[in-house]
């Protein structure tokens, strides 16, 4: 048995998030009502309205090129409507982590930009399998968009650690969840379960990925984890990737056959996914960040949000990025 280099105890690892502009705390809550089918809509557009950059958000977005052709929108409760709960909730997500998803992990050899791409598209690859099988899509969601963030996190310890070089690089790459334990004993799906964990999202999204690289250790949410799998070797054709030998291979029949899908019906598939990668990296593309008082000047937010703001409830001062 093989000695571990440099232990890392996930203890020691501080899930250092300043500046994201939404709490993640905030997520898991929104998630749950959304997949509840008794919420009261009231109940989500108030947890919404709470919070200033979370309102923000979702009034840029619902102004966008993509959600809309017609007429300006500047009441949040016509926002929400608009866009509708679902999309709300992984507009907001995949937002709220793009910054940190789009860091340079200069240790895994993975550019600025190319882990958010290969994220966003597991992301809305996990939906769409969760709901061919049945399966909660906004869960499927949140774990396919976040299944490597603890490469975020390692990777600031790498720093600290000289001489760490990995031969791999990809966050669906088993061999690399390998070298991981061999050199830490510990790999980035321990260390982003620990963090989702730390933030209150629940076993459902935590467990599959947690268990990503082992399934079969998921006990109820064992599909969970496997749709994991099938999603993450879609990832490269999705972005269309050259550097990935299956790109230019074209589809996978294993994952073909393992899909239930024909090769025709395995094509539109991913054609759809890239619409909605393309969709989400026009939302990106845009953002910006407003003044605080802007915002709430030229929109109609509820008063309770400045009084959030007030009593500094509204979840940290930081600017809002949207």
């Amino acid at each position: 048995m093989s000695m571990v280099a440099h232990p890392i105890q996930i203890e020691e690892i501080q899930p250092d998030i300043n500046g994201i502009a939404v709490a993640p705390q905030l997520l898991p809550k929104l998630q749950q009502m959304i997949s509840d089918c008794n919420t009261n809509p009231d109940e989500i557009r108030d947890m919404v309205r709470m919070d200033p950059a979370l309102s923000a958000m979702i009034l840029k977005t619902a102004n966008s090129a993509y959600f809309n052709h017609g007429y300006h929108i500047d009441s949040i409760d016509d926002a929400i409507m608009h866009l509708g709960f679902s999309d709300v909730y992984q507009i907001v997500t995949m937002l709220t982590f793009s910054d940190l998803l789009s860091e340079p992990l200069t240790f895994y050899n993975i550019s600025a930009g190319e882990f958010w791409q290969r994220s966003v598209a597991c992301g809305y690859a996990m939906e769409k399998l969760a709901r061919k099988y049945g399966d909660d899509a906004s869960v499927a969601y949140t774990v396919g968009l976040l299944h490597g963030i603890g490469m975020v996190f390692l990777d600031r310890e790498i720093k600290k650690v000289p001489h760490i070089e990995f031969k791999h690089s990809l966050p669906e790459d088993m061999a690399l969840a390998n070298e991981e334990m061999e050199v830490f004993g510990i790999n980035h799906a321990k260390v982003g379960a620990a963090m989702m964990r730390d933030w209150g999202f629940p076993d459902e999204i935590v467990v599959p990925l947690l268990n990503q690289f082992e399934p079969s250790e998921s006990g109820k949410h064992e599909r969970m984890a496997c749709l994991v799998s099938f999603a993450k070797r879609m990832v490269s054709t999705i972005v269309n990737d050259p550097s990935c030998s299956a790109v230019a291979r074209g589809p996978d029949p294993l994952l073909i056959a393992l899909l239930h899908l024909t090769k025709e019906e395995y094509l539109k598939v991913v054609e759809q996914l890239r619409l909605s990668y393309e969709k989400a990296e026009s939302l990106v593309s845009n953002k910006k960040a407003p003044n605080r008082l802007d915002v709430l000047e030229n929109c109609e937010v509820n008063k309770r949000v400045k009084k959030a703001i007030a009593s500094n409830l509204g979840y940290g001062e930081g600017s809002i990025r949207i």
